[in-house]
């Protein structure tokens, strides 16, 4: 079976990078007649008239279309209009990362002509990526390139309203960037079109955040799973069912514990409160992490790791805050706090760690209006060409550093300690004191902060027990670590900080059976722990992978033998 050679240019008519731009050949490729004659093993021929609708945007669960004679065009809607995403001829085909995962299709397929397409499933097209190792790479790359060239594009599909100083603002924008949801962002206070478009789907500014949906939908001061369910991101694939292995959390621990239990056969579900990545997902560039010399983003990592999951067919579910677990039966029962319930042979927590909160009068008022937890792309617009504040020494705050020093007029970091030496990696160290506005102060902590509306000074005191003021507008909070284990109950031990204790460290008085516990086995037979959640870990990236892929093979021995 060969396309026809009437066709198979594609076109990307929508606004993005040069290095975008330049890879066009890979977002759009034209397959081979080799390559066609695999396809037609995994779909079947069908033939379209002119007009015809392949899929809606919106659609949950489409097939990925081949195009044999023909041609078809993508078109994204959304509040604003319309935009035509890209063309596609004979030897082309349809589909980005959403549609290995079942979501929401990003857009809608029409055909231009008269056509006759290889139609394949999404069940399919899973079992394809997986056993055609040389297409699934063009497939797959094509995938992954379309979705960062449709996050480029700003008249997104999903319009949000908000305001710079409103924390659920900020929390709501990192959630939609960091799970890849193209938007179009309207800012009360910086865009001067913003008042006539609210006014236009009936927003105030008592409504904000505000979201529109691409089928017009206004949703008013919404939850993240409101957000979710409206545009098709969350899953709808897990209710009820049980699986092999459950991972509570999408960090990097997380996503290599789903990555090798799904490659190797099991049925496997990730569950995220927030977005893939955990902490890691919000680090501007992790430069120690091997086989990255010129380093990787938090976000870029995070994403290679989920699609890597969905490729091996694990369900990776976002936002789905875990509320309970019931560990006390053959199978483990997970609540999710949307109501939905699901049942695991195995669990692996890898919910990871969360920044301390200072003990600081008025702190929460602060949040979102001068006060951040993550140094992203958003916050540095916020302080560019502004002088800022951060507080802490790991490797977090100095990446923070170095990359706001990028963007603002001044960086000051604030530790306690004499140094950063025993407490943040040495590359991260001479980067800042080679910048010229990064100025480091030691044996300095932050007791105080003053303003009206937003942040506007605060007061350190030093070692000796002396208190100062200085102007402060943007203040950088990276402190420390608390586990996210609340969730657990009583089902697990945990150590007095509430870390979870795994192998060795599990007292004998909690274990319940004749053989020991694997090492990174929980007191609780078939509940593992891996990242930065577990008691004594190793606080790096490279050492949450390494966990999250040592915790399936011990899996596989106890699903054996228990």
């Amino acid at each position: 079976m060969e396309p026809s050679s009437a066709g198979g240019k594609g076109e990307l008519p929508i606004a993005v990078s040069t290095d975008i731009a330049n890879r066009l050949h890979q977002i759009l490729p034209t397959l081979s007649a080799a390559e066609f004659e695999l396809l037609s093993r995994y779909g079947e021929r069908q033939h379209f008239q002119a007009g015809d609708i392949l899929f809606k945007q919106g659609d949950r669960h489409i097939s990925m279309y081949v195009i044999i004679t023909g041609a078809l065009e993508i078109e994204r809607a959304s509040a604003l209009g319309t935009a035509i995403l890209s063309t596609h001829g004979p030897g082309m085909f349809t589909g980005e990362m959403g549609t290995l995962a079942g979501r929401a299709a990003v857009a809608t397929g029409r055909a231009t002509a008269d056509s006759e397409m290889i139609v394949i499933s999404e069940e399919s097209l899973r079992t394809l990526v997986i056993s055609e190792a040389a297409l699934s790479e063009t497939i797959m790359r094509a995938y992954i390139l379309r979705r960062v060239a449709y996050m480029q594009d700003q008249a997104g599909g999903v319009v949000v309203f908000g305001a710079r100083h409103s924390q659920p603002t900020l929390v709501l924008r990192h959630f939609l960037t960091r799970n890849g949801q193209p938007t179009a962002y309207f800012d009360v206070e910086l865009h001067t079109e913003t008042a006539a478009l609210m006014e236009r789907f009936g927003v105030t500014e008592a409504d904000i955040p505000a979201v529109v949906t691409p089928s017009g939908a206004v949703l008013r001061q919404p939850t993240l799973r409101q957000v979710a369910d409206g545009i098709g991101l969350s899953s709808d694939n897990i209710d009820g069912r049980t699986f092999d292995l459950v991972v509570v959390g999408a960090g990097p621990a997380g996503l290599a514990a789903a990555v090798y239990a799904a490659s190797e056969g099991l049925s496997v579900a990730v569950l995220d409160a927030k977005a893939p990545g955990g902490q890691a997902g919000s680090s501007s560039k992790i430069e120690n992490y091997f086989g990255f010399p010129t380093g990787v983003s938090g976000q870029a990592l995070a994403g290679r790791g989920l699609s890597q999951a969905r490729k091996f067919g694990a369900e990776v579910a976002v936002p789905a805050c875990v509320s309970s677990v019931d560990c006390e039966g053959q199978d483990f029962e997970i609540a999710i706090d949307s109501g939905e319930r699901l049942r695991a042979r195995s669990i692996v927590v890898a919910t990871g760690a969360r920044y301390r909160k200072p003990d600081l009068p008025g702190l929460e008022r602060f949040e979102g209006r001068g006060v951040y937890y993550s140094a992203s792309f958003m916050e540095a617009t916020f302080c560019a060409n502004e002088e800022v504040v951060i507080v802490g020494g790991g490797n977090s705050a100095g990446q923070a550093a170095v990359f706001l020093a990028a963007h603002a007029k001044h960086v000051h970091i604030v530790v306690r300690a004499d140094g950063l030496a025993a407490s943040m990696s040495r590359y991260l160290i001479q980067r800042i004191e080679a910048a010229p506005n990064i100025t480091l102060h030691t044996r300095k902590q932050i007791v105080e902060l003053q303003g009206e509306d937003t942040l506007e000074h605060i007061c350190w005191q030093t070692a000796g027990g002396e208190v100062k003021t200085a102007p402060a507008r943007h203040l950088f909070l990276f402190l420390g670590a608390e586990p996210n284990t609340a969730w657990l109950g009583d089902c697990v031990a945990l150590d007095d900080k509430h870390f979870v204790l795994t192998g060795p460290q599990v007292p004998a008085t909690a274990w319940p059976l004749e053989r020991g516990p694997h090492f990174l086995e929980t007191s609780r037979p078939r509940i593992f722990a891996v990242g930065d959640v577990r008691s004594g870990s190793v606080k790096r990236v490279a050492a949450a992978v390494g966990e999250g892929s040592a915790a399936v093979q011990s899996l596989h021995q106890v699903l054996a033998s228990d």
